[in-house]
């Protein structure tokens, strides 16, 4: 782990992790599965901290991928992808960003796809906290039917629910989190322990 990543721990760790206390009920997860621990992400990626170090991490694991664009699912990925875009930017590159409405909005342009994303771009999606991956894969088959080419999924955390398997059975290769669970001293077993987190 580097010293920026190991920086970005910490700063997860005081500012977005949160375990159940005695007497409280568990958080429910937007699977729908209930949990002891919660992973509240944009705490920290809205925050001048850990905005510049998300930024800077995501720029390190891309920057060799020859990518068009960055983005994912609204909401989660839209403090990840304008910390990327700015990051490129201080390294002298340059990027567009986009991220992907759950359902297409009824007003104005109708658009799925926000930003200036180009048929035959390749991308990189983000997402901040991964369980199953089902989130992120409605933006990986929307930018797909825009005849994109995904060629990375990069997420935050990964709770190890079955995201990685999730993108490898979607032809996805190349799937990366900067940090599991895990690293939060948490384990995988949801059924017996209730031990989880989510964003």
């Amino acid at each position: 782990m580097s010293e920026i990543e190991m920086q970005l721990l910490d700063l997860l760790k005081v500012r977005s992790f949160r375990r159940r206390s005695p007497g409280e009920a568990p958080f429910r997860l937007a699977s729908g599965e209930i949990s002891d621990y919660y992973i509240d992400g944009r705490l920290t990626e809205v925050c001048s901290d850990g905005a510049w170090l998300i930024g800077e991490i995501i720029y390190e694991r891309t920057k060799g991928l020859r990518i068009d664009a960055i983005g994912g699912l609204e909401v989660g990925a839209v403090p990840l992808t304008t910390a990327a875009v700015i990051s490129y930017r201080q390294h002298g590159g340059a990027l567009e960003g986009f991220w992907v409405r759950d359902k297409v909005k009824a007003h104005g342009t109708r658009k799925l796809i926000e930003g200036n994303l180009q048929p035959g771009s390749r991308i990189v999606i983000v997402d901040d906290v991964f369980t199953k991956g089902t989130s992120a894969l409605k933006a990986v088959q929307a930018v797909r039917e825009h005849q994109c080419e995904v060629v990375m999924v990069l997420g935050i955390v990964d709770r190890l629910q079955g995201a990685e398997e999730l993108f490898h059975r979607e032809g996805i290769a190349n799937y990366q989190s900067v940090f599991t669970v895990r690293d939060f001293g948490v384990g995988t077993d949801v059924g017996e322990s209730l031990e989880a987190v989510s964003g």
